[in-house]
């Protein structure tokens, strides 16, 4: 079987240093990769090369004739088209036959474009972008605003709509999950695992990856490894190749301190000069396993929490919080004390973040009673405050400016637990990228040593090595946390209890994950089927009421029946090329003024028909 993408021998410089070298992968039908690599080892400029936006040294890159691709845009639209068309106008196959089928000529053309129609559901797409934009958190009301009435991180969820509208062979994803909350990415991977093509995902999500893909394709050291199963699958035999690599190692360095022995002690004697000879020639074709071959990008970050602090930490009593007019928190009762380890969870703008901006003081109540133990220091992080980084100061210099007491040694020591020393150090912030800025300002709230951490989503820009290492952190971080993050991995291992904002309140959840996934879907259901109206009449009545309703769908399938034939032999006609033997024939006409009514007539009838199959489901 031949691949769909052939990657072979791709040879990529930046800057005039190689980023790939030799890589090679393929992609073959129904597979799932999960691309991954360290920040900075091509991932994001692999897609630009398979895209074409980027042109290789060389090397091959192919996509096998007649398969498409699809991918997520990442400019942000600005566009006044409303949201759902927006998103329909990610088929354009879909686009282009309505064009033809606007046409008032009916010829050859016309008649191939309404059967591919047909073929591809179309009549539906409306229904199944209103679907895609439902579950990537949309509400029915949002589907006619324009596109850019919304922000610019809903702007993507859009793109990713657009591009999952797209019918196509190989779907490219790079970090989807990147601006979605963790009902939208539930949802996400619920989508994925019935999606029709091949998948390349480039995702720092463990969770996300374990649930969509079949095999890891591994950027490291300028090439591609490929791993079966899942991320975790790939974590158990990397750590395996790892380990027997370190063997190697250990056995090659044992042959060389004896060969290197030898050659020490005869190299001076006659009698074994020549053997010693052979012996130095022979370490020096030896092809050393160095332990630069495995994967750098290995993080041990360290979170301390002061020794002493107050047993009652905050009490929140009765806080609310309104924007204008509209209540987005209210009644909240919490009381935080020393080693309570809380993560948040709730739908995308219930008020998550803004419950953690009032127990940082970032907000003020505007009902309740807030109390904050003296004294105490609390570390907050949120993805605004990367862009309160001073950009043309170094992370040196940041640190120095909350650490005058401490030497530069002690303060770069520091900062290279976060993969920020060596040259990064004395790099201004400006030019750092996302997950730079992220580790910065992790770094710089570790240095407090703080009581409490609030962290609202800190995993995003993180790769998944310092996010591995930040989870450990916080695992053996002893002072207190509230937590907002859709990183699913970091909550599990950090987080004690689970409380729900929803529907302006905040309360403990009692449940697990899976629990809330369950409640995700049972509210997203409850949602998209309006509940059924109470029962005004006697159950006694239902067996007439459905034999009713039974009677009068036979009639109306009967009549339905007879119009798809009558609409068959009008099409058939106006198919066969001997109809417009004289095209002045008025005959034509009236045959294609039949088929409009009798398309129009079936229209009617199916809908007819499926609100009876609805009537007849709520009579059960």
């Amino acid at each position: 079987m031949a691949a769909m993408l052939n990657i072979t021998h791709l040879h990529y410089l930046v800057g005039g240093k190689p980023l790939f070298q030799d890589a090679s992968l393929q992609v073959f039908a129904e597979q799932r990769i999960g691309l991954v690599g360290t920040n900075g080892s091509g991932k994001s400029t692999l897609f630009s090369l398979i895209r074409g936006e980027l042109k290789a040294d060389s090397g091959d890159i192919s996509l096998q004739a007649g398969k498409t691709l699809a991918y997520v845009e990442q400019e942000i639209a600005n566009s006044e088209r409303a949201a759902l068309d927006f998103v329909l106008d990610g088929d354009a196959e879909l686009r282009r036959l309505e064009r033809e089928l606007a046409r008032d000529h009916h010829d050859d053309v016309w008649f191939e474009a309404q059967h591919r129609f047909e073929a591809i559901a179309a009549y539906t797409a409306p229904a199944r972008a209103a679907t895609l934009l439902n579950g990537l958190g949309f509400a029915t009301a949002d589907l006619q605003r324009p596109v850019a009435s919304f922000s610019g991180g809903w702007r993507m969820r859009l793109n990713l709509a657009r591009a999952l509208m797209r019918r196509a062979d190989l779907l490219l994803l790079d970090e989807p999950t990147n601006h979605l909350d963790l009902e939208a990415i539930l949802w996400l991977e619920q989508y994925l695992a019935r999606y029709p093509g091949s998948l390349l995902i480039v995702s720092h999500d463990r969770e996300f990856l374990n649930a969509c893909v079949n095999r890891i394709a591994h950027l490291n050291n300028k090439t591609i490894d490929v791993y079966s199963g899942s991320y975790d699958d790939f974590e158990r035999a990397r750590a395996e190749r790892a380990a027997q690599l370190n063997e190697k190692i250990r056995q090659q360095n044992a042959k060389i301190a004896h060969l290197e022995d030898f050659v020490r002690r005869f190299r001076a004697k006659a009698t074994k000069a020549k053997q010693a000879q052979s012996r130095l020639k022979a370490l020096e074709r030896l092809e050393r396993i160095a332990p630069a071959h495995l994967e750098s990008g290995h993080f041990e970050l360290e979170i301390e929490a002061p020794e002493r602090g107050p047993d009652t930490l905050l009490r929140a009593e009765g806080v609310g919080f309104c924007y204008g007019e509209r209540i987005l928190l209210g009644r909240v009762n919490l009381t935080l004390r020393a080693g309570a380890r809380i993560a948040l969870l709730g739908p995308n703008g219930a008020g998550k973040s803004t419950l953690i901006k009032l127990l940082a003081g970032e907000l003020q109540p505007t009902e309740g009673r807030l109390e904050i133990a003296p004294d105490i220091r609390i570390g907050y992080f949120a993805q605004h405050q990367l862009e309160h980084l001073d950009s043309a100061a170094t992370p040196l210099a940041h640190l120095e400016r909350i650490a005058p007491g401490s030497t530069a040694q002690e303060l770069r020591n520091f900062l290279g637990r976060f993969g920020l020393g060596g040259e990064d150090e004395n790099r201004p912030v400006g030019g750092f990228s996302g997950g730079e800025k992220s580790r910065l300002a992790l770094a710089l709230l570790a240095w407090q040593k703080p009581h409490l951490l609030l962290l609202d989503e800190p995993t995003n820009h993180l790769d998944l090595d310092m996010r591995d290492a930040l989870t450990v952190a916080l695992e053996e971080y002893t002072g207190a946390m509230v937590l907002v993050s859709h990183d699913r991995s970091l909550i599990r291992a950090s987080a004690d209890e689970l409380w729900l904002v929803a529907d302006g309140g905040a309360v403990p959840f009692d449940g697990d994950l899976e629990d809330y996934r369950t409640w995700v879907e049972t509210r997203r259901a409850a949602v998209e089927t309006p509940a059924k109206p109470a029962a005004e009449k006697p159950k006694r009545e239902a067996p007439v009421k459905k034999k009713a309703l039974l009677s009068k769908q036979a009639k109306l399938e009967t009549e339905l029946n007879q119009a798809q034939a009558d609409l068959s032999e009008i099409q058939r006609r106006l198919a066969d090329p001997a109809t417009y033997a004289n095209p002045a024939d008025p005959a034509i006409a009236e045959l294609n003024g039949r088929r409009e009514a009798l398309e129009a007539k079936v229209t009617a009838l199916e809908e007819a028909w499926l609100e009876l199959e609805m009537a007849l489901e709520e009579a059960i």
